[in-house]
């Protein structure tokens, strides 16, 4: 449901302004958080958590196009990495105080710390911000509403849930086949009608359109990242969930730091310059964890982690700037939300894709693993001998100590597998990031995309 809301800001905004809008949706988030605290079962939370992505779903776009559009041309670069320091302090900070909160009162304080929090950004909004004039009345495209919900909603199932079903299942492909038919008729119908809910011809703009291309890659890859790393961290390296989390936070205060200043850089030299150079830190970063093995230490998990948030900040604030150059001012709410839209379904399919993707791989080299302990059995006896030879030590024997041994054994084997497939997918994100290169060097200067007018006939 909140996919589906983001790209509505355009239309929304126009009729309520976005003042309203945006005091509105915060409104409806803390609401549905409120009800998310008094949930008494599962279905109820479920119902309430949906409320709460219809008032959230918005709040992003908004947020990006009123800092766009309160900033002179020469700070909007320092604004939007101001708003992405927020966007990485938050989530670093949020595990831990969840946990705290979890720990020492209830699992319903998760939902009650946001309507304070909501009460004071709405209040800011009310009081700070201008009442804006661009309301205006435009016809509800229920055909282009539908379409639109329909392709989200069937798209972002069918890549939750592939994983579960399987990628190959009738169910599956028949979500897809049928989230392709109505995209298929979303564009025909919104190009057709002469007040769009959604502005496909903001594509025309290619600054905008490639940027909309490398913001769905660069979230994928940020996305699967924030999803692999910290079960990596578990998995092999033996953290525990709360030495996981504080792992990230060091990378996270970096990532926020950077944005700021990759935001102000964006300001004085070109934004492409700034994004080709945090691309091509992600590509090197990508390829050193692809060389880790289950020895690495501390220090260089944590270096690398560092890194590759330093380089992600400097493709963010950049990226955001760069894609809305160009935009006419009347649009650049539209353009916004079309922009947090590519942002959103990538996160989505990067997660679903990077769990698939790493269960398929580790079971690939799991099997090649066992093959080669057919074809090489002296290495398998080596192996076998040195670990009987610390269990024995430690006193076990008899059946036990050969139960122990194969579990021992084959514990290692998987923990190899894993490694591996570990570094397969650190190998797709190398590739994600390298192949987001080519959008970025087509981002060359091109006109503002006028706002289509409707000439009638006398």
């Amino acid at each position: 449901m909140q996919a589906v809301l983001i790209p509505a800001v355009g239309w929304l905004g126009a009729r309520l302004g976005t003042k309203r809008l945006f005091i509105l949706s915060t409104l409806v988030f803390i609401t549905g958080s409120a009800l998310c605290g008094l949930a008494w079962n599962v279905p109820s939370l479920i119902l309430f958590r949906t409320l709460q992505g219809i008032g959230g779903g918005p709040i992003t776009p908004l947020s990006m196009s009123i800092l766009y559009s309160t900033f002179p041309p020469d700070k909007r670069g320092l604004a939007l990495g101001l708003s992405n320091f927020t966007q990485s302090f938050g989530p670093a900070i949020a595990p831990a105080l969840g946990g705290h909160l979890i720990e020492v009162l209830s699992w319903r304080a998760i939902f009650y710390v946001n309507v304070p929090v909501g009460l004071l950004s709405a209040g800011l909004v009310f009081f700070t911000m201008p009442n804006t004039q661009d309301e205006r009345s435009s016809p509800f495209d229920a055909l282009g509403v539908f379409t639109m919900a329909s392709f989200l909603i069937l798209l972002l199932l069918a890549v939750s849930e592939g994983r579960r079903y399987g990628w190959g299942s009738q169910m599956i492909l028949m979500l897809f086949v049928a989230s392709v038919l109505s995209l298929v008729v979303f564009i025909v119908a919104e190009l057709k009608t002469t007040q769009p809910f959604v502005e496909l011809r903001l594509y025309k703009n290619l600054p905008f359109a490639m940027g909309c291309l490398i913001g769905f890659v660069n979230t994928m890859e940020f996305r699967g990242t924030n999803f692999l790393l910290p079960i990596m961290l578990q998995r092999i390296y033996h953290y525990t969930p709360f030495q996981a989390g504080l792992f990230f936070l060091p990378s996270a205060l970096v990532m926020g730091i950077t944005s700021i200043l990759a935001g102000r850089l964006a300001d004085t030299f070109q934004p492409k310059l700034l994004l080709i150079i945090g691309l091509l830190g992600l590509t090197c970063v990508s390829f050193e964890f692809c060389g880790l093995d289950v020895w690495a230490t501390t220090g260089l998990l944590l270096g690398l982690v560092v890194l590759r948030r330093g380089a992600q900040a400097f493709c963010h604030s950049p990226l955001s700037s760069s894609t809305l150059h160009g935009v006419p001012d009347d649009e650049v709410r539209m353009a916004s939300g079309l922009f947090n839209l590519h942002r959103t379904v990538g996160g989505t399919m990067g997660v679903a894709l990077t769990a698939t993707l790493m269960d398929y791989r580790e079971d690939v080299h799991l099997l090649i693993l066992s093959q080669r302990q057919a074809l090489y059995p002296l290495g398998t006896e080596v192996a076998t001998d040195a670990i009987r030879g610390v269990l024995m030590q430690d006193g076990d024997s008899g059946g036990t100590l050969a139960q122990k041994t194969a579990g021992i054994l084959r514990q290692k084997l998987a923990e190899e597998a894993t490694v591996a497939g570990y570094h397969d997918v650190f190998f797709m994100f190398a590739a994600l990031t390298l192949f987001s290169l080519l959008p970025v060097l087509l981002m060359r200067g091109s006109k503002p995309v006028l706002p289509v007018k409707v000439v009638q006939k006398e």
